[in-house]
């Protein structure tokens, strides 16, 4: 496991990183190429063995902090925070670029399983991003804030080049590696991802997800996506439904021309959300999370 760099997310920026649970003096230079070397590394030391490395990279996050000389690229970007953006976005693909070369140069490529996906998407114009032509950005269930690139390489097993369109989500990585893995599913709950292998390779027919959900701000906004179909639900707002075959940007509301639609997705998006905990993170009703919170 790759555990060399970390941040304390309850206190978000102000406190030190940490290497393997224990407070490091070394702050490095730049974090964003920091992680990619260190990868690197493990990587180059690992050839030869199985292994598994998660690699979570905090870019590009606000408060955007290129380097002054890759920010200097984007020197034509007239946009202060978008210069800034685009370059952290430029830092990041050269740090993914050194996690594959390490994997070129210590002949492992072949045999490797790598994803490479982003947990939402861009924040709003005013952050410097451009979600264009997407509606809505990072924190919304709009096609803004869930749809991202979500890019597989396994060259031993999957096709190069090949395009796989339907629907899938980050919750399938689990399950994908440990069916690949031989390593059993847990039993006491049960996973909402499944192995896309067979899927990507042709060998499954049908969808991978019947249905996928979405659930944020503690309960506040919901999605339930079927097919090319879509409900959308913001707080106490009418339920919004829109064909994603015929509108990306989510800009023609079909609730009212598809009634029908509309209450089989809103009975599933019910039926699912009974399913969950109440919800921890941003809770209008008061999670487990928040009952913990001492009064002040």
């Amino acid at each position: 496991m790759f555990a060399n760099w970390a941040i304390n997310a309850q206190k978000e920026y102000n406190v030190p990183l940490t290497r393997d649970g224990q407070a490091t003096p070394d702050v490095p230079a730049h974090l964003t190429e920091t992680l990619g070397r260190e990868a690197a590394a493990f990587i180059r030391r690992n050839a030869g063995a199985p292994w598994m490395l998660y690699l979570a990279f905090n870019a590009p996050h606000t408060p955007h902090q290129p380097t002054a000389e890759r920010e200097q690229k984007f020197a034509a970007v007239a946009d202060p925070v978008r210069r800034k953006c685009l370059a952290q976005i430029s830092l990041l693909d050269d740090a993914v670029g050194t996690v594959t070369q390490a994997l070129a140069a210590s002949d492992q490529t072949r045999d490797t399983l790598v994803f490479f996906f982003s947990d939402n998407g861009g924040t709003p114009p005013s952050l410097g991003a451009d979600n264009t032509p997407l509606r809505g950005n990072k924190g919304m269930v709009y096609e803004g804030g869930i749809r991202v690139p979500f890019v597989i390489s396994w060259p031993a097993q999957l096709k190069a080049g090949s395009v796989y369109a339907e629907p899938v989500s980050s919750l399938d990585v689990a399950a994908t590696a440990l069916a690949l893995a031989g390593v059993p599913a847990p039993t006491e709950r049960k996973l909402d991802g499944v192995n896309l292998v067979p899927f990507l390779k042709g060998e499954a027919s049908g969808l991978p997800h019947p249905n996928l959900f979405w659930r944020t701000g503690g309960g506040q906004s919901y999605a339930v996506r079927a097919g090319s179909w879509k409900l959308v639900r913001n707080g106490k707002q009418p339920d919004e439904l829109y064909d994603l075959s015929q509108d990306i940007a989510e800009a023609k509301n079909l609730a009212a021309a598809q009634p029908e639609v509309a209450a089989r997705l809103s009975a599933e998006l019910a039926g699912w959300n009974q399913q969950l905990v109440a919800p921890l993170f941003q809770s209008p009703q008061g999670g487990k999370a928040d009952a913990k919170k001492p009064k002040k």
